[in-house]
């Protein structure tokens, strides 16, 4: 989509592909990160949400991806680095990398999985499980309440 919107003029439309770190063992997203790099759209912007975890485990033990950053630069990509936890990282990187005319810009978003849950964070156990009614209620009580830091309505 990026290089069909460049070859027909429209430079000042974005598109925006965000995959997991987990993701990147597909042989099919590297083939189009060296393509993308080959033909330079600076209209794509990447987002890739590394928090280390895949369904089977931790990324660097299922598949090792570091050196990452050295990856996509090695395909001629702009690499920015956030933490992705970080709503305002985010958009303050999404903003920067429309500034980069000259190749496509990755963003490698730096975040905990399950952040603000205490039984959650780092557990890739639950990554793709749904927590059941009283999980979800200790949860939510977590994140309203900051795991215990704040008084909440909510909680």
């Amino acid at each position: 989509m990026a290089m069909g919107l460049q070859m027909s003029g429209q430079h000042h439309r974005w598109v925006y592909v965000i995959t997991g770190d987990g993701e990147l063992n597909e042989g099919n997203i590297w083939e189009a990160a060296m393509l993308i790099g080959k033909y330079k759209p600076s209209n794509l912007i990447a987002i890739v949400d590394r928090n280390n975890i895949q369904i089977d485990g931790p990324t660097e033990v299922v598949m090792p991806l570091e050196d990452l950053r050295g990856k996509f630069e090695s395909f001629g990509w702009y690499v920015l680095e956030i933490d992705g936890n970080d709503p305002e990282a985010v958009v303050d990187a999404c903003n920067m990398a429309k500034a980069i005319v000259e190749k496509p810009v990755v963003i490698i978003a730096h975040t905990i999985p399950g952040k603000g849950v205490d039984f959650m964070e780092y557990d890739f156990h639950w990554h793709g499980v749904a927590p059941n009614h009283e999980q979800a209620t200790q949860a939510l009580k977590e994140i309203h309440t900051m795991q215990g830091k704040i008084r909440s309505e909510a909680a």
